[in-house]
């Protein structure tokens, strides 16, 4: 990646606005961001149709932008940085989604001017990025059931926990766990499982922590493999996620892996940062080394 723009607050910036994203819009972002950026170079452009964003990126580099902020949730901010892995621009985050797994693992705040400021006032950092069969993401992929909850959560109107709690419910009733061959930098692990993910930031959102150790700076990702539990042990795997002690139990294999090959019975669902995607039978995923640029507020090496 290109060598990344340092200027803090003085950054030439464009926030791309998903209006849609998250469960409360009573706020008028756009507004919000004009008072917070007053007297800087910035302009604000709706993110409204994701094929239109190849062009706006290229066009916000060509002109001179610093940095492209996304404002909105994990999807928003999947679309944006997939488009900005090996350019110069720099990633901001305005944090208006339901999860915000990538913003939290980055330490930046929720709350939206909050976070404006700490962008603007940041520094840009390179991180890693990772890709399956070629196609990149940021924080979170996965098949199983995660996959199952990303597409029942992505076809509803509603957003926020809620919806994606009574997603989940509804899935987990007809849902039944698959045969899986993992390769793991080489180790073989098959496994009848609920779900698979392999992370590069720490979380799904909202506080679940896949990957309690993970870093965006370390060149590797997080394995997890979730075991086919009895449904009763299922509160205390939710209970290990809200208090990011996965890799503490026994209904879960954890590794740190530089590539990954998961091979399933037949093609099917997955998801890349929460976006459902339909993949082939045999995945196989690599982590991208300090590939994309971000503006963080925090030590770079807490995250």
């Amino acid at each position: 990646v290109d060598r990344p723009p340092s200027r803090g607050a003085e950054l030439k910036a464009l926030f791309l606005v998903n209006a849609r994203s998250g469960p409360r819009r009573t706020v008028d972002i756009s507004s919000l961001i004009r008072s917070s950026c007053h007297g800087s170079d910035f302009e604000i452009e709706a993110c409204q149709r994701k094929e239109d964003l190849d062009e706006i990126v290229a066009r916000a580099e060509q002109t001179g932008y610093d940095a492209v902020f996304a404002v909105g949730g994990d999807g928003t901010v999947h679309e944006i940085a997939k488009r900005l892995i090996g350019r110069r621009l720099a990633m901001g985050i305005v944090p208006t989604g339901s999860g915000n797994g990538f913003a939290r693992h980055l330490r930046l705040p929720m709350n939206a001017s909050a976070a404006i400021a700490a962008g603007r006032g940041g520094t840009a950092v390179s991180i890693d990025t990772a890709e399956v069969n070629g196609m990149p993401f940021v924080g979170v992929m996965g098949v199983g059931f995660d996959a199952v909850i990303a597409r029942e959560f992505a076809v509803r109107h509603a957003r926020g926990l809620g919806t994606y709690l009574r997603a989940g419910f509804s899935a987990i009733l007809r849902y039944r766990p698959e045969e899986y061959e993992v390769i793991a930098d080489g180790e073989r692990i098959s496994s009848r499982a609920f779900a698979i993910a392999v992370a590069n930031g720490s979380q799904y959102g909202n506080g679940f922590r896949l990957a309690r150790n993970a870093s965006v700076c370390d060149g590797v990702l997080d394995l997890v493999v979730f075991r086919d539990v009895p449904a009763i042990a299922a509160p205390v795997v939710v209970a290990r996620l809200i208090t990011g002690t996965l890799h503490r139990s026994s209904a879960a294999i954890t590794r740190k892996v530089r590539e990954v090959v998961i091979r399933r019975k037949s093609a099917g669902y997955a998801h890349l940062d929460g976006e459902p995607i339909e993949l082939p039978e045999e995945l196989h995923i690599r982590v991208r080394p300090r590939s994309l640029n971000v503006l963080v507020a925090c030590d770079p090496n807490t995250i």
